[in-house]
C-alpha cells in the first residue's frame, strides 16, 4: 500500500478523534499561552519537579545526553517511550536538611511567570489556619497509595515571603503579615522572628532568593506551628502539590495548566495506585465510571492516580498513529459471544499532571437504542473498565516516575479496579446503504443535513429493529418495521451463509425499513448528518470508491491495526464484469479470472453489496483505518458445498428481482420478497472467511470499506466536506474562497468547484493514490460570478457559466486553463448540461453538444469543434431551444437518450404538440428536450463561419406537470440501479488522458465484455426523484416519477397507505446520484 493510502487511513480514524481533543492541555507550542500565566518551575529544593524532564531523542530516535524540560505534548510524544522514560523526580532527604545539607524545614514551591493574586491561594479568614492557610487552589498533601486517602499536611504558605496570620482584624480576617524578604544579594532575610525557620534564613543554600517573589508559592512543612523547630515532610507516603487553573495573577491571568510535583522522603518506593473516593465507598476515581448512565458514546476517560505516571504504561500517546492495546487498563463492552476490547491512546489532561490521563477510545461506543425499539441492548451499552495489576516488581504494568534500585524499573501498580458506565442514545452511530441502491439527499432549513434515500429495501442498516408477529409467529406488517427479516437469505437461510445474517435485536442493526424509505441511525434520525458536522448543504458528488483507500487486508497492506484478514489482500481481488442483462453487468466467473481490471481494483458502481449495507459488527473488523461492519456475502457460499438436509448444497442468492412492496395491508399480509430493480445488482462475491492461509481463500470482487468519497459544500463555511457516502463520518475538509456548484472528472481524477464571489475556478484532486490527494492543485481564473459546472463526459472540456458576465468559459481538461470564451445568445447563464461526442452513436455529428439554461427561460445549445476551414463543430452557441421555460431551476442530462437529450426543472408545464408553455399555467414542471431530428453524420465547416444549427432541431418530447407532481421542484435525481459503469470509461481521440478502467461517469459505453452490442447508454434509469420542498400538506416530499412508462407517471411509495404516496422528506432541496452532472 502507498504511503498515501496510509495517510489516508489514519486520516480516516483521526477524523473521530482529533474533534474531541481540541481541550487537551500543553497541545501547542510554549507560545500558546501568551496572555496567559504558565509554570516557571515546580521544585522541593533538591531538584526540579515539574515541568517534567526527559533526555532529547535524536532524528534516530536515540537517547541523547541533553535533559529538557517537557512543556508541550508535541515534546512529551516526540521524546518519551518505554526506552527514554521520563526521569525520576528528587526525593526529600529522611532528615530535615536543606540543599545546602544544613539543617532546616523541608518544603515545596512553584515559581510562576506572573505576579500572583494573593486572594486565589492564601486563605485570610480564621478558618484557613485549619488548611495551612490554603483556600484549595493549592493543595499539598500526604497520599497513602494503598488505601487512596489524601491528607492534607500542616504547614505555612507563602507568597512574596508573606502569610495570614493573628491577630484578626476589624473586618473578621486574619492579617497579611510579611514574615521574610530577600536582600540586593539574595539571601533571606527574617523580618519579624515568625520567619526565623522559613528556608533560607539560618544558612543560605544556592537559588533561596526565588522563594521570595511575588510569583513563588512556597509551602513549608511546619506540624508544631512554630517554623524555628525544623521537620520533614511524611514519610511512607507521597508528597503532593497539586496547584489548579483557578490560580490567577494579578492583572487577573489564569492559570493554563494544572500543575502537580510529587515526591517522597527517602527512596520511592511506593506503588502508584488509582485513585478513590472516600471511605466506606472507596471507588476508583475513573470517570465516567461508578454505574454512571446516559453516558455520551463519543465519550473519552479520565482515570486518576496516587502519583505521576509513565504517560506510556497506561496506553500509547495520541501521535496520530494506531493504538495498541494497552495491558494495563482494559476498555471493554459487548456479550461473551462478541466480547469487544476498545484500543485506546492517551494524553495527561495537564502537560504538568501526569497523575491524570484522558484515555481516548480508538472508536466510538455504540450506545443505546432509543427505549422501547431494541430486545436488550445492555450487552452493548455497558462500558466495563478494568485495571489490571502488576506481575511483581519484574513486570510493572502502571509504572512511576521513580528508579527502583533493584529492577531499574518504575515502581508497579499492586491492586487492581473495575468499575463501568452505560451509554445512552449519543448523536446516532450511521451505517448506510451505498450507491448504486441510494439517492443523497440535501436538506435544509434550520437544521441542514444528508439523509439517503433506500432504494434496495433489505439491508441491515442502521434503524429500527421492530418486527411484528402474530400469536402464530407470522409478520404483521407494520410500517417502520424493519424489512430486513424478509430477505429471503435472511428468512431461509441466514445462519448457514458466510458471515452469517440474523435479524438485528438494537437499531445498531436493525435493519432497511423497506424501498423508498429514508434510512435512520441508532438514535431513530433520518438526519444522519447535522449541525454541527455542517452548517449548510449545497452541491453534492460520489468519487472514488472507497475501497480504493481502505480496506481489512492483513498489515501492513490494509488494516494497519485491530484486524486484518489475508483473503482481503488486493492481489485475491480480480473484479471480472461483463454484460449479463440488457442494462447490467454479472461476475463473469465467479471467482474467475480478470477480465482487463488489475487485482485489487475497486468496487465497481454496477454492483450493490448483499446485504446493502452489511450489519456492524464488533469487535470491528478494522480499527484503523476504522471498518465497523461485516464483509459483504462471501463468495465461498457459492463455491463450498455444504450440507443441508443431510445432502451436498451450494448456497445461492435467493434476493433477485421481485416484490419490493408485498401487500402489508392483505389478510394475511404478504411480506415484501424481492428486488425493485428488474435485473440482478447484487452477487455473493465478499471475500473468503476464517482463513489462514492464502492459498485457501478464493479469489473475491468485493469488499469493505464500501460505499465512496462523498463530498458536500458547505458553502457558509467555505468548505468541501468529504465523508464516507455508509457511515458518514468526516474524512476531510477542504478551505475555498466561496464553494458554489461542482462537477467531477469522469476518469474520477479531479474536482473541479466553482467560486462565485472569487472568480476562479478550484481544481482538486480526488484520486487516493496521488500524492496530492484532496489538495487544490490549480485555480483557474474565469469570468464574473460563475455558477453552474459541468464536465464534458469524454473528459475534453470543463464548461463553466459566468452568470455575472452573461459568458460560458471553456476549459481545457489537458491543461485546466481556459481555453475558449463563448457570449452569443447567453443572458445570466447559471445551469449547464454536456452530452458526450457523437462518435459512434446517435446522429454521428463527431462534436458535443451543451444546453446552457439561462434565467430568462431561453435554453442555448453549444456545439464544439474542431472550428476551422477543415472542422466540423462550430465550438460555439449554434442556436436557442424554441421553447420557454419558465423560471428554471436546473437541468441534468438524460441517462437514457442519446440524442442529447436533457431534463429541464421549470414552471409552466409544456404542451408538447405546439412547443408552448399552457397558457396561465404556473405549477411545477419537468421537461425532456432533445434533438427531435437531425441529419446524420460529420459536414465539413468550408467556408461557414456563422454558427447555426445546420439540418437540426430541437423539441419537448416530455412535459411532467401537477397533475403528477406533488408542488414545484427544485432538484432532481435518477437512480442507478441497472448501470454498466463497470466497463471501461467512454473516450475517443480529443479526450485528456487514459479513460478510467472502471466507475468513469460518461452517460455512454461503448464496446464492454463478453458483450454482444457495442454502444449503450451507461445508467438505464427506472425512476426519476424530483425534490418537492412546497408539497402541497406536507413541509417537503420526494416524488417517484416512472419514466419509463408512458407520458412519465407519478409512483407509489408506499403500500401502508391508500393512494398515490410520495416520500416524506421535510426540506429537502438537492437530490445526488452517482452520474450527477
Amino acid at each position: 500500500m502507498s504511503n498515501t493510502r496510509l495517510y489516508t487511513g489514519l486520516c480516516g480514524t483521526l477524523a473521530l478523534l482529533l474533534p474531541a481533543c481540541g481541550g487537551i492541555a500543553g497541545s501547542g507550542s510554549s507560545s500558546d499561552t501568551e496572555g496567559q500565566m504558565t509554570l516557571n518551575e515546580c521544585s522541593n529544593g533538591f531538584g526540579q519537579l515539574v515541568p517534567y524532564t526527559v533526555r532529547k531523542l535524536d532524528s534516530n530516535g536515540v537517547p541523547t545526553s541533553q535533559i529538557i524540560s517537557i512543556r508541550t505534548v508535541a515534546e512529551l510524544v516526540d521524546n518519551v517511550n518505554p526506552s527514554n522514560p521520563i526521569q525520576a523526580p528528587p526525593q526529600f532527604p529522611t532528615t530535615a536538611l536543606l540543599p545546602s545539607g544544613l539543617a532546616g524545614n523541608q518544603f515545596i514551591y512553584a515559581n510562576l511567570t506572573e505576579p500572583i493574586d494573593i486572594s486565589t491561594v492564601l486563605e485570610p479568614s480564621p478558618g484557613g489556619l485549619a488548611t495551612s492557610g490554603l483556600t484549595g487552589a493549592v493543595t499539598v498533601t500526604a497520599v497513602d497509595p494503598l488505601t487512596g486517602n489524601a491528607q492534607t499536611i500542616a504547614g505555612r504558605a507563602f507568597i512574596d515571603g508573606q502569610t495570614y496570620e493573628l491577630p484578626i482584624q476589624p473586618n473578621g480576617q486574619l492579617t497579611l503579615q510579611r514574615w521574610v524578604e530577600v536582600d540586593p544579594f539574595g539571601n533571606v532575610l527574617p523580618v519579624i522572628s515568625n520567619g526565623i525557620g522559613f528556608p533560607g534564613t539560618q544558612g543560605s543554600f544556592n537559588g533561596a532568593g526565588i522563594l521570595v517573589s511575588p510569583n513563588t508559592i512556597v509551602f513549608v512543612v511546619d506540624a508544631d506551628g512554630d517554623l524555628s523547630t525544623y521537620e520533614t515532610f511524611p514519610t511512607g507516603k507521597q508528597i503532593r502539590m497539586r496547584i489548579g487553573t483557578s490560580v490567577k495573577a494579578t492583572n487577573g491571568n489564569s492559570l493554563d495548566h494544572t500543575v502537580v510535583g510529587s515526591s517522597t522522603v527517602g527512596p520511592d518506593t511506593l506503588n502508584p495506585e488509582i485513585l478513590t473516593t472516600p471511605p466506606p465507598l472507596n471507588s476508583p476515581l475513573i470517570s465516567p465510571g461508578n454505574g454512571d448512565t446516559n453516558v455520551d458514546p463519543l465519550t473519552h476517560i479520565r482515570v486518576e492516580f496516587t502519583e505521576p505516571v509513565q504517560p506510556y504504561s497506561v496506553g500509547d500517546l495520541f501521535d496520530g498513529t494506531v493504538p495498541t492495546q494497552s495491558s494495563s487498563i482494559l476498555i471493554q463492552f459487548g456479550p461473551s459471544t462478541a466480547r469487544t476490547t476498545v484500543p485506546h491512546s492517551v494524553l495527561p489532561i495537564s502537560i504538568f499532571d501526569m497523575s491524570v490521563f484522558e484515555l481516548i477510545p480508538a472508536f466510538n461506543f455504540p450506545g443505546a437504542g432509543p427505549g422501547g425499539v431494541c430486545e436488550d441492548d445492555s450487552d452493548f451499552s455497558v462500558v466495563d473498565i478494568t485495571v489490571n495489576p502488576s506481575n511483581g516488581p519484574t513486570e510493572p504494568l502502571l509504572q512511576d516516575l521513580a528508579i527502583n534500585a533493584t529492577t531499574g524499573l518504575g515502581n508497579g501498580n499492586t491492586l487492581g479496579a473495575f468499575t463501568s458506565f452505560t451509554t445512552g442514545e449519543g448523536p446516532g452511530i450511521v451505517n448506510a446503504p451505498v450507491a448504486p441502491d441510494t439517492i443523497t439527499i440535501g436538506r435544509l432549513g434550520a437544521a441542514p443535513g444528508l439523509s439517503i434515500l433506500d432504494l434496495n429495501g433489505f439491508g441491515q442498516s442502521t434503524g429500527n429493529p421492530v418486527y411484528h408477529l402474530d400469536d402464530t409467529l407470522n409478520p404483521t406488517i407494520q410500517q417502520g418495521d424493519t424489512n430486513f427479516p424478509n430477505n429471503p437469505n435472511v428468512k431461509f437461510q441466514g445462519s448457514l451463509l458466510r458471515p452469517p445474517l440474523v435479524p438485528g435485536t438494537c437499531t445498531v442493526d436493525g435493519g432497511s425499513a423497506g424501498v423508498f424509505t429514508l434510512t435512520k441511525d441508532t438514535a431513530l434520525n433520518d438526519l444522519l448528518v447535522r449541525p454541527p458536522l455542517v452548517t449548510s448543504i449545497g452541491d453534492m458528488m460520489l468519487g472514488q470508491a472507497l475501497d480504493a483507500a481502505f480496506d481489512n487486508a492483513q498489515t501492513p497492506f490494509g488494516c494497519q491495526a485491530g484486524g486484518g484478514q489475508i483473503c482481503t489482500l488486493d492481489g485475491l481481488k480480480i473484479v471480472s464484469p461483463a454484460v449479463s442483462g440488457p442494462n447490467t453487468l454479472g461476475p463473469l466467473v465467479l471467482g474467475g479470472f480478470s477480465s482487463g481490471l488489475s487485482p485489487g481494483s475497486p468496487n465497481i458502481i454496477s454492483w450493490a453489496p448483499h446485504p446493502n449495507p452489511p450489519p456492524l459488527t464488533f469487535p470491528p473488523l478494522c480499527v484503523a483505518p476504522f471498518i465497523g461492519a461485516r464483509e459483504p456475502t462471501s463468495i465461498d457460499n457459492s463455491l463450498v458445498q455444504i450440507i443441508v438436509g443431510g445432502n451436498p448444497a451450494f448456497l445461492t442468492n435467493l434476493l433477485v428481482p421481485g416484490d419490493p412492496f408485498g401487500s402489508p395491508t392483505n389478510v394475511p399480509p404478504i411480506p415484501a420478497s424481492g428486488l425493485i430493480t428488474p435485473e440482478q445488482n447484487a452477487f455473493f462475491l465478499g471475500p473468503s472467511q476464517g482463513q489462514t492461509q492464502i492459498s485457501a481463500c478464493f479469489p473475491y470482487q468485493i469488499r469493505q470499506q464500501i460505499g465512496q468519497f462523498l463530498y458536500v459544500i458547505d458553502r457558509q463555511r467555505g468548505e468541501v466536506i468529504v465523508f464516507n457516502s455508509n457511515r458518514m463520518t468526516v474524512i476531510d475538509r477542504i478551505v475555498l474562497p466561496d464553494p458554489t456548484s461542482m462537477a467531477m472528472g469522469t476518469n474520477l481524477d479531479f474536482l473541479a468547484i466553482t467560486n462565485q464571489q472569487a472568480n476562479v475556478v478550484s481544481f482538486i484532486d480526488i484520486n487516493p493514490n496521488s500524492s496530492t490527494f484532496h489538495q487544490i492543485i490549480k485555480s483557474t481564473v474565469v469570468g464574473n460570478a460563475p455558477r453552474g459546472i459541468a464536465w464534458e463526459p469524454g473528459n475534453e472540456d470543463i464548461l463553466v457559466c459566468d452568470e455575472g458576465s452573461g459568458t460560458l468559459s471553456i476549459i481545457s481538461a489537458f491543461s485546466l486553463e481556459v481555453r475558449r470564451v463563448v457570449s452569443s445568445q447567453l443572458n445570466l447563464p447559471f445551469e449547464v448540461a454536456v452530452l458526450p461526442r457523437q462518435v459512434q452513436f446517435s446522429f454521428l455529428r463527431n462534436v458535443y453538444f451543451a444546453y446552457i439554461l439561462n434565467r430568462t427561460g431561453t435554453v442555448a445549445m453549444y456545439e464544439s469543434g474542431p472550428n476551422g476551414v477543415n472542422g466540423w463543430g462550430f465550438d460555439d452557441v449554434i442556436g436557442t431551444a424554441p421553447t420557454i421555460f419558465s423560471n428554471p431551476k436546473t437541468i441534468q442530462v438524460d441517462p437514457i437518450d442519446l440524442d442529447a437529450s436533457v431534463w429541464i426543472v421549470h414552471e409552466g408545464k409544456i404542451d408538447i404538440f405546439n412547443q408552448t408553455a399552457i397558457p396561465g399555467n404556473t405549477e411545477g414542471a419537468i421537461s425532456r428536450l432533445s434533438i427531435e431530428s437531425a441529419a446524420t453524420g460529420t459536414f465539413l465547416l468550408g467556408g461557414l463561419t456563422t454558427a447555426a444549427f445546420r439540418d437540426l432541431q430541437l423539441a419537448i418530447q416530455v412535459s411532467v406537470g401537477e397533475d403528477q407532481l406533488s408542488g414545484i421542484p427544485v432538484d432532481f435525481a435518477f437512480d442507478n440501479l441497472r448501470n454498466i459503469g463497470g466497463l471501461p470509461h467512454f473516450a475517443t481521440t480529443f479526450s485528456a488522458g487514459a479513460p478510467a478502467p472502471t466507475n468513469g461517469k460518461s452517460t455512454v459505453r461503448i464496446g464492454g465484455v463478453l458483450t454482444t452490442f457495442s454502444i449503450a447508454n451507461t445508467n438505464e434509469a427506472l425512476f426519476m426523484f424530483a425534490a418537492i420542498p412546497n408539497a402541497v400538506g406536507a413541509s417537503g416530499v420526494i416524488d417517484v416519477i416512472d419514466i419509463a412508462a408512458s407520458g412519465a407517471i407519478r409512483r407509489d411509495t408506499n403500500p401502508f397507505l391508500p393512494g398515490i404516496q410520495s416520500i416524506p422528506a421535510p426540506n429537502v432541496n438537492i437530490l445526488m446520484d452517482y452520474y450527477r452532472q
